[in-house]
């Protein structure tokens, strides 16, 4: 065990012994802890599985399934000491991935949703190279369904709605206006 867990878990054992009187009910109180602590990582493990998470989402995740504080601790310990959950490779992999698809803005709100640390958000968004604009012709091919003339077809109106639907998006209105000039001659 990591030492860091093995303190933990003595601590807490330590603090659930203090009033128990006699040697075999203590046996049996710290067989029942070490095995919510084995049920408890056993569930961390097995909640990673199947995707990665950060810390804040494997601990609720975890408080949903009704794990008590110190096994929590214990659980999220134990799979740290594996590198099974690190908010850094996180934040990298999620910009990485999102990078084409997503604005840098809708990014950022996506990992603080995540409850990921603002330094690591920065440090992710500082070290992708950073083009909004193929993001943005994805929206706007999507928006149009393809059709070149979609916008010259709208009133003043409508296209302030699909402008601002954009901006909501998390995309600068110089880039949206200039891709859409460009989408609009053709240059996509």
């Amino acid at each position: 065990l990591h030492p860091r867990v093995r303190r933990q878990r003595q601590m807490c054992i330590r603090d659930r012994y203090e009033n128990i009187s006699s040697f075999s009910e203590m046996i049996r109180m710290r067989m029942q802890m070490e095995e919510k602590f084995n049920l408890g990582r056993k569930k961390a493990m097995a909640i990673l599985l199947h995707n990665d998470r950060t810390e804040w989402e494997l601990r609720d995740k975890l408080q949903q399934h009704g794990f008590e504080e110190e096994v929590i601790e214990d659980a999220i310990a134990y799979v740290e000491s594996f590198h099974y959950i690190d908010d850094r490779r996180y934040a990298m992999r999620f910009a990485e991935i999102y990078k084409d698809s997503r604005s840098i803005q809708r990014i950022r709100q996506d990992l603080q949703k995540r409850h990921v640390d603002d330094l690591l958000i920065e440090e992710a968004l500082e070290n992708i190279d950073w083009d909004d604009s193929m993001a943005l012709r994805k929206e706007i091919r999507k928006l149009t369904k393809g059709q070149q003339d979609f916008f010259d077809r709208m009133s003043y109106q409508e296209k302030q709605k699909y402008i601002a639907r954009l901006y909501r998006k998390g995309f600068r209105t110089d880039s949206i206006f200039r891709e859409l000039e460009s989408y609009r001659n053709g240059n996509t």
